[in-house]
């Protein structure tokens, strides 16, 4: 009987440690919250994809390489520019933000986006990235959703899936136009208790699976194309009352390109001096490249192409790049390369190696 009792208490404790929760518009961020993320690139052998009812995950293991402090900034707080496109119920009431977070700025060859915002709406029954601010050459512009990218629904419950589509598209002087659509397929596929470095809690895991194109046109060039993505997806964890997730780690093509996660704790690192997360696309290709990297620090940027005796065949980029994430469109027609398999090989301010295959096709 006292072994019946004890086992009962046990489901029961059990039961209400790890009971499934519902993530509703309260446990998102407010204006002024602010979050401190650790970030790092090696899942240690974890799986990301393991999910299920009452499941336990522990990344109790992971080690950042960075760090950050994430504001959510009042709209009414940036740029007066960015406001007549979101912070305006009257003309855009599908943009008009709750808040703003700052974002990465945009690398495009000889034009620097940078001084990004991006704006959120918040409400009871969803939460929609509705566009970014930024300033190209220097000058505010605004870039617009149409539709809204809807990242969550409300409530939110284990089995909830919705589907959202979304478009921008950005008119780049000197340059021409740069556009990305966006296919959102989001599942909550798992719930149970989360274990991080700094602690365990209760969870739904929401997966949300990522299609994108890119749209590029070069007016010096005078030719466009659009690009199809590798598949992106996010895994994302979240808990009652943490303002997003607390755990985030999106994978490309199946390859892990980024981990971050809510830490109290601040650690002493290092500014990390070299290229990751590389996505070199379409590959094969024929006569364009787009290559989509992280920056470790803002610097000189050479990519070379070396052909498989490691022999230099054109130098396809010399210039600097803004530290986060850069992308860049290369005109391989520019280079008079021929029908083979190459290397692309990145340099930033004379270190940080970085090498990754390419194949050119007739």
């Amino acid at each position: 009987m006292k072994k019946l009792l004890l086992f009962i208490c046990y489901i029961f404790v059990n039961g209400l440690l790890f009971a499934q929760i519902t993530i509703t518009d309260a446990d998102m961020p407010s204006v002024n919250d602010t979050v401190r993320l650790s970030t790092t690139v090696n899942i240690q052998g974890l799986d990301p994809t393991l999910t299920g009812t009452n499941f336990s995950w522990n990344f109790s293991t992971l080690l950042p390489n960075a760090q950050r402090i994430d504001t959510f900034f009042s709209v009414a707080s940036t740029p007066l520019a960015y406001q007549v496109f979101f912070n305006n119920f009257i003309f855009y009431p599908n943009h008009n933000a709750s808040f703003a977070l700052r974002g990465i700025d945009i690398g495009i060859p000889q034009v620097p986006i940078t001084e990004v915002f991006n704006y959120i709406k918040k409400s009871s029954s969803a939460y929609d990235n509705v566009g970014f601010g930024s300033k190209i050459n220097g000058i505010p512009s605004s870039t617009q959703n149409i539709p809204v990218d809807r990242e969550y629904e409300f409530p939110m419950n284990y089995n909830n899936n919705h589907t959202s589509n979304s478009e921008f598209g950005i008119t780049v002087p000197t340059f021409g136009h740069y556009g990305q659509s966006l296919e959102r397929i989001d599942t909550v596929d798992g719930w149970g208790s989360l274990t991080l470095p700094n602690g365990t809690y209760n969870v739904l895991r929401v997966k949300s699976i990522l299609n994108k194109i890119d749209t590029t046109f070069i007016d010096l060039a005078g030719f466009g194309f659009t690009t199809s993505r590798p598949e992106e997806i996010e895994y994302k964890w979240l808990a009652a009352g943490k303002g997003g997730p607390i755990l985030k780690i999106v994978t490309v093509a199946g390859n892990v390109t980024l981990i971050e996660y809510q830490d109290d704790f601040v650690v002493g690192i290092k500014e990390v001096n070299k290229i990751n997360n590389v996505t070199l696309f379409p590959n094969p290709t024929k006569n364009h490249l787009i290559i989509d990297f992280n920056a470790g620090i803002s610097g000189n940027l050479k990519i070379k192409l070396k052909d498989v005796l490691g022999k230099e065949v054109s130098t396809l980029y010399s210039k600097k790049v803004l530290f986060g994430n850069n992308k860049l469109a290369i005109d391989l027609t520019q280079h008079a390369i021929k029908t083979g398999i190459y290397f692309v090989e990145f340099l930033l301010d004379n270190k940080g190696y970085y090498t990754q295959k390419i194949v050119v096709t007739e």
